[in-house]
This record gives C-alpha cells, sequence and structure tokens, in this order.
C-alpha cells in the first residue's frame, strides 16, 4: 500500500514510484534497519545501533541482511564510516520531504533507515551495502489516560541484539494473538522473564513501594 506523504531514497536517488508505508517497506526489505518517530535529537545513537546491527548480522545471521552467506571481509562499520554512508541519503530524503509538505514540523516526521547487501548490480552506496531512508509523516500512538494493556505472545526474537527488517513480517503474525482491548505485546521465552516489547521498550524502574513499569517507543518515552 502506497504511503500518501512519504519519500524512499535508495543510495541517494529518490524512487520514482510512490513508496509504500513504512511498516510495508520493511516487511519487503531484508536488512537491519532504525527509525527515527518524531525527532532526530538522537540520530547519532540510532546510527551507532544501525552499525552495530549491520555488522552483526554480516558476521552471525548474512540471510537477515540480505547476504547469502557470512561476509568473507569482517563488515566493521563505525560511527564515522555508518554517517558518511547513510546521512547523504537522509539529507535528500528530507529535503524532498520538505518540498512535498513545506509546512510539515520535523517533529511529525518519521525517519527509517535500512542497509543491507548491496545488489551486485547496483554495487550499492559504500561498504557492500545498499542503503535506504524512507521518511513519512509521524502519528504517535496513544494509550489512552489508562496506559498501555499488555498480553505475554510469543519468543524472543533471534539476533536479539540487533535491529532487522524481517521482525516486522514476524511481528505481524504475532498481531493475530492480540486479545482484544491489549495495546502491546511482550516477548518472553518462559513467561516469567519479560525481553521487550513487540513495539515498544519495557522498563522497570523499581522503586522502594513498588515497582514502576514504563513503555518507550523504541527511543520515546510514553
Amino acid at each position: 500500500m502506497a504511503s500518501p506523504a512519504a519519500v524512499l531514497v535508495s543510495n541517494g536517488g529518490i524512487s520514482p514510484h510512490a513508496p509504500p508505508s513504512a511498516a510495508a517497506f520493511l516487511v519487503s526489505t531484508p536488512g537491519a534497519y532504525t527509525t527515527a518517530p518524531g525527532t532526530l535529537l538522537w540520530w547519532t545513537r540510532h546510527l551507532r545501533r544501525l552499525a552495530e546491527s549491520a555488522t552483526l548480522l554480516a558476521r552471525s545471521r548474512p540471510n537477515l541482511l540480505g547476504l547469502p552467506l557470512p561476509r568473507s571481509r569482517a563488515l566493521d562499520l563505525d560511527l564515522l564510516s555508518i554517517h558518511s554512508l547513510v546521512n547523504p541519503s537522509v539529507r535528500v530524503a528530507i529535503r524532498e520531504m520538505r518540498t512535498r509538505l513545506p509546512m510539515t514540523k520535523d517533529e511529525d516526521l518519521a525517519l527509517t533507515a535500512l542497509v543491507r547487501g548491496a545488489d551486485p548490480i547496483s554495487g550499492g552506496g559504500g561498504a557492500g551495502l545498499d542503503v535506504f531512508v524512507h521518511v513519512g509523516t509521524y502519528s504517535p500512538p496513544i494509550f489512552g489516560e489508562s496506559g498501555a494493556r499488555l498480553a505475554a505472545a510469543g519468543r524472543g526474537r533471534d539476533a536479539a541484539a540487533a535491529k532487522y527488517a524481517s521482525w516486522a513480517r514476524i511481528r505481524k503474525s504475532l498481531e493475530k494473538m492480540r486479545p482484544p482491548g491489549v495495546t502491546e505485546l511482550l516477548l518472553t521465552n518462559d513467561g516469567d522473564h519479560i525481553l521487550e516489547g513487540a513495539v515498544t521498550n519495557f522498563f522497570v524502574v523499581c522503586q522502594q513501594a513498588s515497582p514502576t513499569y514504563f513503555l518507550s517507543m523504541k527511543g520515546t518515552f510514553l
């Protein structure tokens, strides 16, 4: 499904086709990714996580990075190299989005950057990787005054230290298990230890009286 207001950039070039939503793009495109919803304030941290995810997947789970086999030469992305690899496409995408929606504020945008094993024909954007940047409008989820309603469903992710697009497809199957009224699913291997949420991070802040629970949208506290 095409997104009514979105931009997709591949290796610095704007896609001439109407881009899908970010969720649909992730379902159809393997690779390591990061999403910054509503702000680029923590973009450097997002890039560091992206570099770590790509490096880990290239070594241990190359199929999740779109590679048929582990890299014969180690993929070693540091913060400087991931900046130079990804940020040119980010600038192109944001500039194009502002042209299409000039009144849109930065906090109303969601930016997803994905890297995958390069297409041998295209040659990739550098380091043997293709770079994709998707920018669309952002609407924060509304949990209501009562907060999120939670249910445990599904085991922990493979290669959980990395963030990869195939998880978006797996998550769709988990969503079919969501009970009525539940707003978030928590992953657990044994029913006792909470690992993470399907779309949120899960935090427990221990206080003297009783623990306080927080959810965050992978970086944005709720």
